[in-house]
């Protein structure tokens, strides 16, 4: 009778433990499965800004199953110009783009090469590694990423490049990615007519209107660090500083900002701002004269309560409101300097140059370049279904000789 209930028992307890073993197996594929579809449905990515770190395994799975663009950043990875955006996929949503479904990777081994829509390649940076030699799959662009003008392409050879890209993404108005170093943007209350443009510039002539002038007691002011260029600003500015004072800070002159915490002081703010509180005008002055090619020198000025003086290969209208700048090259040094003069004499002449500043807004700065940059990329590669596209030769906009001016030793 003993052996019996020993053997019941313990029958009983290989039920029970049994039973609980395979309860717990159903509450684990029930708690997993139900955590994965809450995963699917919130579309969680977990992405690192480190390199190395992106394009785990885990990452690659999840990739493939969205309907992301992925875009590789063949080289230049720490170039100034892209990244600052960040990598994975959250600068997308922290940025606020349009389309947001994208994911940069700066690893080349992140994805299978084929699993990439987008392969953007610095120009500049090819002197320190190499084009791709993978073939291309038919849905992917290749992309010409540069904001240095033509002249500044001593080590590439667009020559040479003939049926390489499907795209180009640069300050060039042209480009099928604008990648600008600033943009000024009309707001609600800008003009729409010349008509109106005036009537706005007539505001600036009422006594309670500010008055830019005041307190402002030098006249020119330049920065700069390339004392020999392309554009030879230098010889221009010399002819210059003969028939009116022109301070010169950096490098090419013996000024300084002296509260600048940066060991670059040129791309200081702040130094800006000292500016702005002392002088009336601004030498904006390119390095190269190329087509579209108009850089922070400009658009950090609009920034400030300063009249800047442009002298590039642009077509300023195209990228500022009428009457808020003044082109150098529509005069002679000696010309200039007597039409600066008689701005700085005349407070209502002076003040109607910034008779747009409250009707439009400035966005500069590397931050704003990559986000516009990045953000468009990205809506691009979800609605351009042309994959035929691809640039049969580079030289006719992007070559010296068809996109530059050498100019000649300026003479009064």
């Amino acid at each position: 009778m003993k052996q019996v209930l020993i053997r019941l028992y313990n029958l009983r307890s290989a039920k029970f433990w049994g039973f609980f073993l395979v309860a717990n197996v159903l509450f684990a594929i029930f708690w997993f499965s139900n955590q994965y579809d809450r995963l699917d449905q919130l579309h969680l990515y977990v992405f690192s800004s480190n390199e190395s770190q992106i394009g785990t395994a885990t990452t690659r799975k999840t990739l493939t199953t969205r309907e992301n663009k992925n875009i590789l950043m063949w080289n230049g990875v720490h170039v100034e110009d892209t990244a600052p955006f960040g990598f994975g996929h959250q600068p997308f949503v922290q940025n606020a783009c349009e389309v947001s479904d994208c994911v940069v990777f700066a690893n080349r081994s992140s994805l299978p090469f084929e699993k990439y829509d987008a392969i953007l390649i610095h120009l500049h940076e090819l002197s320190k590694t190499y084009m791709p030699n993978i073939p291309r799959q038919k849905h992917q662009r290749f992309v010409f990423l540069t904001q240095e003008s033509p002249n500044s392409m001593d080590t590439v050879d667009v020559t040479t490049m003939g049926h390489w890209f499907n795209w180009t993404m640069s300050y060039k108005l042209n480009s099928d990615i604008q990648f600008l170093y600033g943009r000024i943007l009309p707001g609600p209350t800008a003009p729409k007519t010349l008509e109106e443009t005036k009537q706005i510039i007539e505001t600036t002539y009422f006594s309670s209107a500010k008055n830019y002038a005041t307190n402002k007691t030098k006249l020119v002011a330049w920065m700069v660090s390339h004392c020999t260029t392309f554009s030879l600003r230098e010889t221009y500015v010399n002819q210059l500083r003969k028939f009116i004072p022109v301070d010169i800070y950096g490098s090419c002159g013996n000024l300084t900002c002296p509260h600048s915490k940066l060991s670059n002081f040129l791309s200081d703010p702040e130094c800006y701002h000292l500016l702005e509180k002392k002088y009336k005008f601004y030498l904006s002055f390119e390095n190269s004269i190329c087509t579209d090619y108009v850089t922070e020198k400009f658009f950090e000025i609009m920034r400030q309560d300063l009249i800047p003086v442009v002298y590039g290969g642009a077509n300023y209208s195209q990228f500022a409101p009428l009457h808020s700048y003044i082109n150098a090259l529509d005069y002679t040094p000696k010309e200039l300097a007597d039409y600066l003069k008689m701005l700085d004499a005349n407070d209502t002449l002076y003040n109607e140059y910034f008779w747009w500043k409250d009707h439009y807004r400035v966005e500069a700065g590397i931050e704003n370049r990559a986000r516009h940059g990045f953000c468009d990329l990205c809506k691009k590669l979800h609605q351009d279904q042309d994959v035929t596209k691809i640039y049969p030769e580079l030289v006719s906009e992007w070559h010296p000789s068809t996109q530059c001016k050498r100019m000649t030793p300026w003479e009064s």
